[in-house]
């Protein structure tokens, strides 16, 4: 909510200073292109782990809050050792998702002491694709739109 606000501010004072609306709306495009531009990233580097992993079955042996954000996270015990997911969980039909007991398939980052649950590797490729896919359309958005270029002073 504070970021909208200062959003807000910004572009009052730009226009007051005379900026053009194009050049405040190609600023927001342009924002928001490199926002789905750093989710791609994000969800490759979750995607390139994912392969990375070794594929493992584990027992899901609590769901517990994070101390430091506060989101429920499943933790799974494998040969012993318990290992936190590395999304948190879904909050859609929790109970069902993670009943405390259940057999999983897993894959097993030992680099990172991390799993991918099913869910957190659906979460990982579907991210990877719509992060993409919406960054070239607001690129293309931008290219049909200020494709003349921009007037800044208008």
């Amino acid at each position: 909510m504070e970021a909208l606000i200062i959003l807000v501010i910004i572009i009052a004072l730009l226009v007051i200073a005379g900026i053009s609306a194009e050049v405040i709306m190609l600023g927001i495009m342009c924002l928001m292109a490199l926002g789905m531009l750093l989710l791609f990233v994000f969800f490759a580097f979750c995607v390139i782990r994912l392969i990375k992993c070794e594929k493992t079955d584990g027992r899901l042996a609590k769901v517990e809050k994070h101390p430091k954000f506060g989101y429920s996270t499943p933790h799974y015990e494998i040969s012993g050792d318990v290992y936190a997911n590395v999304f948190p969980c879904e909050v859609v039909m929790k109970n069902r998702l993670y009943a405390e007991g259940r057999i999983c398939k897993l894959r097993l980052d030992r680099k990172r002491g991390k799993v991918f649950d099913g869910n957190a590797a659906i979460s990982s490729v579907a991210g990877l694709f719509l992060s993409g896919l919406s960054f070239f359309m607001i690129l293309s958005q931008i290219i049909e739109v200020f494709g003349e270029g921009v007037d800044i002073f208008r």
